[in-house]
């Protein structure tokens, strides 16, 4: 017996409602944090954004710090990382979701004749206990260093992984810097600035080495993600997505992280010359 339109159509809304075969996401989230991390988050949210057309996201890269500040504040539901999310704040609720690896990366301007450096030695010329790159095994000129400011991951990861083990908990880096607010900044000036050093996320070494500097190996260790991932390279982090509890399994900020960790998401990571989770 062949069934009526209406019973068709009634059966296949039935179908709908019980797979959910025609729900969207939908929502505008405003977030923002990490500027290390801004590279795969903006190509992320572009493709997120195809894929959800009833979707709009917008991130503000403004540090690690002033993100995650935000994010404890309630002005964001969700926040990047570059740092490691200070205990304090997880027990206030902060939940970091690991997204990505990243190494970082001491570059040099051209003008300075050294491929290696130690990482004690490193530590010692961001505590400005080293001024002049002869005492290094370089030439006898002037280091000027280039930092990042004080709201950045980046500053606080280069700190506790290289400086802490001999300079101590406390960062006291030295006064007479160069101040840069993100890793392009700190690769202009570093490729600008004779006799100058800085550390940018590794995929931006190549801003430097492009216009002449170069990445420094530490303890004659190369920047390679193997070495990265078998923590080889000494100056490597995780890159974090970060809520306030669990976000709820319906909302933007859990589709999101779920994109960030599927397949196509890691891809995107990559691409950015990231480094994406290692496959189970």
């Amino acid at each position: 017996m062949k069934r009526s339109l209406t019973s068709v159509l009634a059966l296949a809304f039935a179908l709908v409602l019980a797979t959910g075969a025609f729900a969207q996401l939908a929502g505008t989230l405003t977030w923002g944090g990490s500027t290390t991390v801004a590279p795969f988050v903006y190509a992320a949210i572009e493709q997120f954004q195809k894929d959800n057309p009833g979707v709009k996201i917008s991130y503000e890269a403004t540090g690690s710090g002033a993100g995650l500040t935000s994010l404890l504040a309630g002005q964001y539901s969700l926040a990047g990382s570059s740092a490691i999310v200070p205990a304090d704040q997880i027990a206030k609720g902060a939940l970091p979701v690991v997204v990505a690896y990243d190494g970082m990366t001491p570059v040099v301007n051209k003008s300075v004749k050294l491929s290696n450096i130690g990482q004690a030695d490193l530590a010692k010329i961001f505590a400005g206990k080293i001024s002049n790159w002869k005492d290094v095994g370089g030439q006898d000129m002037k280091i000027v260093v280039v930092n990042r400011d004080e709201s950045s991951g980046t500053y606080a990861s280069f700190w506790d992984i290289v400086c802490l083990p001999t300079q101590g908990k406390a960062r006291s880096y030295t006064k007479d810097a160069i101040v840069a607010k993100e890793n392009g900044e700190v690769a202009a000036k570093v490729a600008s600035t004779p006799g100058s050093i800085g550390y940018v996320g590794m995929a931006f070494a190549d801003e430097v080495i492009k216009k002449g500097g170069r990445a420094l190996m530490v303890n004659g260790i190369k920047d390679t993600v193997p070495n990265v991932l078998s923590k080889k390279w000494p100056i490597s982090r995780e890159l974090f997505l970060v809520t306030m509890g669990a976000p709820k399994d319906d909302s933007v900020e859990k589709a999101f992280i779920d994109f960030l960790l599927s397949a196509k998401g890691q891809a995107i990571v990559k691409s950015a010359d990231f480094i994406p989770l290692p496959k189970n």
